[in-house]
């Protein structure tokens, strides 16, 4: 959409409304968005059944197929079918499963049927990955646009970077590692070998690329002899006829410099080829990083517990990158070095065997010293790495308790911890590099001792006529360019064996328990309950939308209202109403919402809940991504790293829909419009035209209206302030209320959604839930009817006994009698 001379951003977003048919920039109520559906899909909406996923996620292993089920909803009558295929995301297409497209067909009286995609199983560690099937055409049936697409979750069984290390990790110490920390070194490099994409051929052709540095290197050492022997030795008889122009020195002298010069340009574009073409180091980084990410997500609560947010970080933006440098990249020096070692060797035994006794020592040095300094070396590292942690967690903690400290006055006590905490770590990394320091004289000494000797025997080897004197002299610079070899030798053994601390860290890291195996067995739980409740209630044609969520003698030991001594409870909560759960504090209220959300587990009986409705858990205290924009806090996008937006994270209609929420919840302050108006129309322009959004600070928006005078004057003063901040308490909740109804989830727990409201706002709150329920969904993008829709429930705790009108149900709940089921009685219309 180009814009006309003059026209400002929020008039382009006013035009598209126009366009959709809703008036004014901020939709009123009233007149929410729809898209518009054609007469023909519209006839066919109303006379076809619904077909979707059976589930938003299916749950499976690398060692099974993954069965997919889809579910049809309506009068089941006649045939029907519909066609799905795979799509890759954090799973590849031929290395995590097979891609594949089909069609599903139901027969009269079928509801469900199932299709199979096959999984590749290898020994290669990767975190849970996943892939989507998509719904993508259908005959005789409608596609739900909230079921369409379902995503297949991989549980990988492997172990980073062997399976062969399974015993040493169970321990759960780097201590352990430790004992095998070479062994673990070299299967990591076989890790990154052959698992991390583009690695394998990039190595291989590193290393023949290299030997290009080695033959010119010894073709050097030799161009040094001719020059001192030959070319520049006009008085031993024959040199003349040794020359490459016979006669001709001068030639010869000019040819010497070209072949030593021209060469250097073919390894200016090896070279140049390796950094460009052939750089690895990202690769390798950005696998271990995305897997430790996803892995990280996914942790289960003594996980998390295990690895602070200060450990994480330290692991994403030192480790890693320390042991991709150290731990891999470094063979290619070592390699070249090693060529060049040969290259020396081949020199000294052909013109001094006697010589090439440094050759043998120094192996032996530099195996004696890492045998040594191994255990030394990573038990200094481990500590310094612990007060590294210590310094990044004492400055995430402040940000956290910030408030707090203000409020209680402790900035005082809090700097001079902080202090203690700096000196202490001063002191383990100064013993570190003193040991560094001491361990480094090692070659350069050896190094020094064998140049002089050879010096002090100059005079026997030289007069003698053992060696001419431009093998001398080379000779000299051998062993000086040899302890440089050995030097950069051993500084190469000595960050492998570096790496093996961050290594050890990565290896628990990626080793801990996800909380993904409990997911799995709780989908198939409440798959297997779905598909029995179905066919149990067959007869009477059921379908996903009858389905119950059911608690069966459900017992948390620490519940004060469903513990051992009051006894399980039972009950079932019909989709499509609404319940209150109702009770004093700290009664079990939040506990009921975990176990419907499947966030915590009984400790005896089941809470069942069929696997195609979509939880939504909305916590008291309001939730907000603080790098994030009102915009982008509100839907819950991101844009990327460099400011671009992926178009499909935005459109004109949600932000359409996001006004018309935020409206209706009482979110319209002027400066709440301007912000979101501005927000979206910089997305926009980044998700149109793929490049940077422009801040939201500079653009001009909301020329609906002229605004309250005494409004604009206290916005201006509020400027600069962030808006989270701006944001009254009830704001707040009630923010995070339009985005869970955004969100449009089958079954919206809440937790004291009107505790610290009042009159009129708890009035809209409440009228905003019962809508929600009534309509199946509040301003709902797609071309379904209500009646097509999927149920949407709500459940909400209170923190007293007082019942409210929208309520189909009341739990009350009660420490010492459990939790009662009262029926409401029904509301007048």
């Amino acid at each position: 959409m180009s814009l006309a001379p003059h026209e400002g951003p929020a008039r382009v977003l006013y035009k598209y409304q126009q366009m959709s048919g809703t008036a004014g920039p901020w939709p009123s109520p009233g007149r929410a968005h729809r898209q518009v559906s054609t007469p023909t899909l519209r006839q066919q909406i109303d006379t076809d059944d619904v077909v979707q996923f059976f589930a938003s996620t299916f749950y499976t292993t690398e060692k099974e197929n993954a069965v997919i089920r889809v579910a049809r909803v309506g009068a089941l009558c006649g045939n029907c079918s519909v066609q799905w295929e795979t799509r890759e995301n954090s799973a590849i297409d031929g290395k995590k499963y097979r891609g594949a497209a089909g069609t599903v067909e139901f027969g009269p009286g079928e509801s469900v049927r199932s299709f199979e995609v096959e999984l590749i199983d290898d020994d290669n560690f990767d975190s849970t990955l996943d892939f989507h099937v998509v719904l993508t055409g259908s005959r005789n049936c409608v596609i739900d646009p909230a079921g369409g697409r379902s995503v297949v979750m991989i549980t990988d069984d492997d172990i980073f970077p062997s399976n062969a290390f399974g015993e040493e990790i169970k321990h759960e110490s780097e201590d352990a590692l430790y004992v095998v920390g070479w062994s673990l070194l070299f299967s990591f490099m076989r890790f990154c070998f052959n698992h991390v994409p583009e690695i394998r051929w990039k190595s291989c052709l590193c290393i023949l690329l290299s030997m290009l540095g080695n033959a010119y290197y010894l073709s050097t050492i030799f161009l040094r002899v001719y020059l001192v022997d030959t070319v520049l030795d006009n008085i031993t008889p024959g040199t003349s006829e040794r020359l490459w122009f016979p006669g001709d020195r001068n030639s010869t002298s000019v040819a010497l410099g070209l072949a030593w010069i021209l060469p250097n340009f073919i390894l200016l574009g090896s070279d140049y080829f390796e950094m460009a073409v052939l750089e690895m180091g990202f690769n390798i980084r950005y696998h271990l990083r995305v897997n430790l990410f996803r892995k990280y997500l996914n942790y289960t609560e003594s996980s998390h517990h295990k690895v602070p947010l200060q450990d994480l970080k330290i692991s994403m933006m030192e480790d890693i990158p320390e042991l991709v440098s150290q731990g891999y990249l470094i063979i290619f020096e070592l390699w070249a070095m090693l060529g060049k070692i040969a290259c020396i060797a081949f020199f000294m035994l052909r013109k001094h065997p006697e010589s090439a006794i440094p050759l043998f020592v120094y192996p032996l040095l530099i195996f004696v010293y890492l045998q040594c300094t191994y255990a030394k070396r990573l038990e200094l590292m481990a500590k310094e790495g612990e007060g590294q942690s210590d310094t990044t967690g004492a400055i995430m903690h402040l940000h956290t308790a910030q408030r707090l400290v203000n409020y209680y006055g402790a900035r005082g006590y809090v700097v001079s911890c902080f202090e203690h905490i700096l000196r202490h770590q001063r002191s383990l990394t100064m013993e570190l590099k003193c040991f560094e320091f001491w361990n480094s004289q090692l070659i350069p000494w050896i190094t020094l001792l064998a140049i002089g000797t050879y010096m002090a025997l100059s005079s026997r080897v030289v007069l003698s006529g053992n060696t001419s004197l431009g093998s001398f002299l080379a000779t000299i610079n051998v062993y000086k360019d040899l302890g440089d070899r050995f030097s950069t030798i051993l500084r190469g053994f000595t960050s492998l064996s570096k790496a093996i601390s961050p290594l050890c860290g990565l290896t628990l890291q990626y080793s801990f328990p996800t909380d993904v195996p409990d997911r799995t067995e709780g989908f198939r739980r409440r798959e297997e309950f779905a598909l029995d409740w179905l066919k149990e209630h067959a007869s009477r044609q059921a379908s996903l939308d009858d389905i119950p969520i059911v608690f069966q003698d459900a017992q948390v030991a620490y519940s004060p209202c469903m513990n051992v001594a009051i006894g399980g409870f039972s009950a079932q909560a019909q989709q499509g109403t609404i319940i209150q759960i109702a009770g004093p504090h700290d009664s079990g209220k939040m506990t009921m919402l975990s176990l419907i959300c499947d966030e915590i587990s009984p400790s005896s009986g089941a809470v069942l809940v069929s696997p195609h409705l979509h939880l939504l858990h909305v916590p008291h205290l309001p939730l907000f991504a603080d790098s994030l924009s009102f915009f982008e806090n509100l839907h819950m996008t991101c844009p990327h790293h460099d400011g671009t937006f992926d178009p499909e994270q935005f459109s004109p209609e949600m932000y359409v829909r996001g006004a018309f929420m935020l409206r209706k919840l009482r979110l319209d302050k002027r400066w709440i419009k301007d912000m979101y108006d501005a927000e979206a129309q910089a997305l926009h322009k980044a998700a149109s035209a793929g490049r940077e959004a422009a801040s939201p600070n500079g653009l001009w928006c909301w020329d609906g209206e002229a605004g309250d005078a005494d409004e604009d004057e206290e916005d201006d003063e509020d400027e600069g302030i962030p808006w989270i901040s701006r944001l009254s308490t009830s704001e707040k909740w009630r923010f995070q209320l339009a985005r869970a109804l955004l969100h449009n989830p089958h079954v919206l727990a809440i937790h004291r959604p009107v505790q610290e409201l009042n009159g009129e706002v708890r009035q809209v709150v409440l009228s905003c839930l019962q809508e929600f329920v009534q309509r199946r969904g509040l301003d709902v993008e797609g071309g379904l009817d209500t009646s097509k829709r999927r149920p949407r429930t709500v459940i909400f705790t209170t923190g007293s006994h007082e019942h409210f009108d929208i309520a189909d149900y009341v739990w009350q709940v009660t420490p010492d009698q459990g939790v009662i089921v009262e029926k409401c009685p029904p509301r007048r219309p």
